[in-house]
């Protein structure tokens, strides 16, 4: 039998990565993301949603999901008519007769898959793994486990850390279960497991939060996790950590009979940890790949600002405005970023006021790995205290163990100039209660330090946001807005320096490739996949651009 990799997700598109390994009767999955782009050509998130329930008929239906029979949950099969709940087989041959070109049946000769690989905590690779049988491991660092678990617990994530049973109600309709408790998936921790569980490797509050239902009023069931020694399954599995703007995130290389198989996941060069990313170069070709799945997101990007960069420019920008408000707007799972920001903090003489959101999660990434900074113990961080009429399980936490850090809007508004105030669209509301304290316009600066828009839904967010910045009285900076005739916002665009990029540029990404010298290319999480062809021209390595659904043979 050959070996054979099939991209249902993730070929000729930024994101959505879904990966199939297949070699001599063994599988395995290399991510099972969210395709965000797909996503958003039927859904807009607030008005268009998917029915959740019907379980898996629409992203079934839409081809969000690929019809992968032993991977996707037989307990999301929806009733639909007259069938009674017991139309599991035809809900399954409708899909084979519907898409005979993407419908597969993985349960033969063994499990589905032994596991899916996961590079890292980004929802373009993790957000469909509520689609998946629970059953299923899921092998990926701790930082990625734990970072997974939290993005369900403050309720941004997907079913990655553990699943809610669903129920059929009398009309037939999937919901959860709010009777059972939720259960944990497998997880395979590629670096340590939770003591109690398989090792002693992680300390005891480790423990607690990896065990402790992401809510009060659901408990959680847990599942043996397993220690990695070398093999997934049948699979000899080697990994290295990259520099991400998330952290925890890996390369993968897997031994088949065709050879060693690699997989980039998400990297870049500028970071933080750079080297790290270079260090899994030479270890790749090390074992001279037959095969390399490469990400080329920014293939035809500009040079690419570095985090020592965006450290000097936003702190220029913070020391101009001493004695005013700064709010700081960045990806909420930049753990570079924080640390940025932090350390701008310090050398203005100013706090970091952080969501409470965001506590959690770098609480919880401290847990995984204690070789990170605790910026929840620096004296420069505290956490924005949030008034709510109830708090969420994780809001009770964070309020519990940072009780004597918490910040409230009438502390600030005495003190302006002492902070920089940790926000983003979605936090824009409760700036009008500082405003109201006040009684006049914030006169403070608004710091983007996030990603440009990719998209027209992301430019409406964006134009959006200028219009808060705006009304609040804050001078937006890192973002310029572009007028119509009319003198009309309709877009903004980003203004180079304030932001690193999660991704690598292309003269790295070429550098990359050519040190690992794969006899084979294929090139993925990319829409510009034709463009290798050109940058790689003179050398002996082979570019194999992969089509939906389509196996390639290794």
């Amino acid at each position: 039998m050959s070996t054979t990799i099939t991209c249902f997700g993730g070929a000729g598109e930024i994101g959505g990565n879904k990966i199939l390994l297949e070699d001599n009767g063994k599988r395995l999955m290399l991510d099972f993301g969210m395709g965000f782009g797909r996503v958003g050509r039927y859904f807009d998130g607030v008005f268009i949603t998917e029915r959740t329930g019907r379980g898996l008929l629409d992203p079934l239906a839409l081809g969000l999901v690929p019809p992968l029979r032993g991977v996707l949950r037989d307990e999301l099969v929806p009733s639909i008519g007259s069938d009674n709940g017991q139309g599991l087989e035809t809900f399954w041959q409708h899909w084979a007769t519907r898409f005979p070109q993407t419908y597969r049946d993985l349960r033969q000769d063994g499990p589905a898959v032994a596991a899916v690989l996961v590079s890292h905590a980004h929802l373009d690779h993790i957000g469909d793994l509520e689609y998946v049988e629970p059953e299923i491991p899921v092998a990926a660092t701790c930082l990625t486990a734990f970072i997974a678990k939290t993005l369900q617990d403050i309720g941004g994530g997907s079913g990655a850390a553990y699943i809610h049973p669903t129920t059929v109600n009398g009309h037939g309709i999937l919901q959860s279960d709010r009777s059972a408790a939720s259960i944990r998936r497998p997880w395979i921790f590629l670096d340590q497991v939770p003591a109690g569980v398989a090792s002693e490797n992680l300390l005891a509050s480790a423990r607690s939060f990896w065990d402790a239902a992401g809510s009060k009023s659901r408990g959680l069931e847990l599942t043996a996790c397993q220690a990695f020694a070398g093999r997934i399954g049948p699979w000899q599995v080697r990994w290295w950590p990259v520099d991400h703007s998330v952290p925890g995130a890996v390369a993968f290389a897997i031994e088949t009979e065709a050879g060693w198989v690699a997989y980039s996941g998400d990297l870049r060069f500028h970071g933080h940890r750079g080297t790290q990313t270079w260090t899994a170069a030479e270890g790749i070709a090390a074992l001279k790949p037959v095969a390399l799945l490469c990400e080329g997101t920014r293939l035809t990007g500009p040079n690419l600002t570095t985090e020592g960069e965006v450290l000097v420019n936003c702190c220029r920008v913070v020391q101009a405005a001493a004695g005013r408000l700064v709010v700081a707007d960045f990806a909420p799972r930049n753990v570079d970023r924080f640390e940025t920001f932090a350390r701008i903090a310090a050398e203005t003489g100013r706090q970091l006021l952080i969501q409470p959101k965001d506590a959690y999660l770098l609480r919880a990434v401290h847990l995984a790995d204690p070789r990170i900074p605790d910026l929840m113990s620096a004296d420069q961080v505290a956490v924005l205290d949030d008034p709510k009429g109830t708090y969420r399980k994780y809001e009770t936490v964070v309020r519990r163990e940072y009780a004597g850090r918490l910040v409230s809007a009438a502390t600030i508004k005495n003190q302006l100039g002492n902070y920089i105030l940790a926000c983003s669209l979605s936090d824009m509301a409760d700036m009008l209660d500082l405003q109201y304290l006040l009684g006049h316009q914030l006169d403070g600066v608004y710091l983007f330090s996030n990603s440009p828009a990719f998209d027209d839904e992301q430019q409406v967010d964006l134009v959006r946001l200028w219009h808060w910045t705006q009304h609040l009285g804050l001078t937006l900076v890192g973002l310029q807005p572009r007028r119509d005739e009319r003198g009309h916002v309709v877009a903004m665009e980003g203004q180079p320096g304030y932001h690193a990029s999660g991704h690598a540029g292309s003269n790295e990404l070429q550098e990359f490739v050519r040190r690992i010298a794969p006899q084979k290319l294929i090139p993925i999480h990319t829409e510009a996949v034709g463009l290798w062809s050109t940058l790689l021209t003179g050398g002996a390595i082979e570019i194999v651009p992969p089509s939906e659904a389509q196996a390639l043979t290794i």
